[in-house]
């Protein structure tokens, strides 16, 4: 069965194969669209039929009676596009996530749901810190993870991704 956490008011469920279509849906939303960069191809990857591991974690998010969204929870550490970040260790988590349903948006509602994964990333590992790398022109995600308690540490340095780095630890959460 798949795991499922409820953190407060919203569940993350183990995504399944089944999971795809409505993903897939998500990643072509223009609003999703829009701030897209490479990173999401683990998202979408995971959604084809990847098998789960300790490592890396894909979650349907559930809100309000329905699926709202996804998060991809994955090891920083050894992972190409965190390489050249100092801070990264073994117990680095990385996240991608996204609100795929359109009624969901400019409601502080990622907001929450970044502090309840935050939250369950923290209480269910031994993660050190939380990693993220949204499009620096995506305020709404910015403001969001930084309102979580994720400080900004510049751009990710990849040339080719145009990606901030922001950065969240155990000591820094706002949960």
């Amino acid at each position: 069965m798949p795991d499922s956490g409820d953190t407060g008011d919203f569940l993350f469920r183990e995504a399944v194969l089944s999971d795809g279509e409505i993903i897939h849906r998500w990643l072509s939303a223009p609003h999703v669209t829009r701030w897209t960069h490479r990173i999401f191809s683990t998202i979408s990857g995971a959604c084809d039929g990847a098998s789960p591991s300790a490592e890396s974690m894909l979650y349907i998010v559930e809100f309000a009676g329905g699926e709202i969204g996804c998060a991809h929870v994955y090891s920083a550490h050894g992972d190409p596009n965190w390489t050249a970040i100092p801070d990264v260790t073994g117990q680095t988590r990385a996240i991608d996530f996204l609100i795929g349903e359109a009624d969901f948006l400019n409601r502080k509602i990622g907001q929450a749901m970044l502090r309840a994964l935050a939250g369950k990333i923290f209480r269910e590992t031994e993660t050190d810190r939380i990693v993220a790398c949204p499009h620096p022109d995506n305020w709404p995600a910015v403001i969001a993870l930084k309102r979580v308690g994720f400080r900004e540490k510049g751009r990710h340095p990849i040339p080719t991704m145009n990606a901030m780095y922001l950065t969240v630890t155990r000591q820094t959460f706002k949960g």
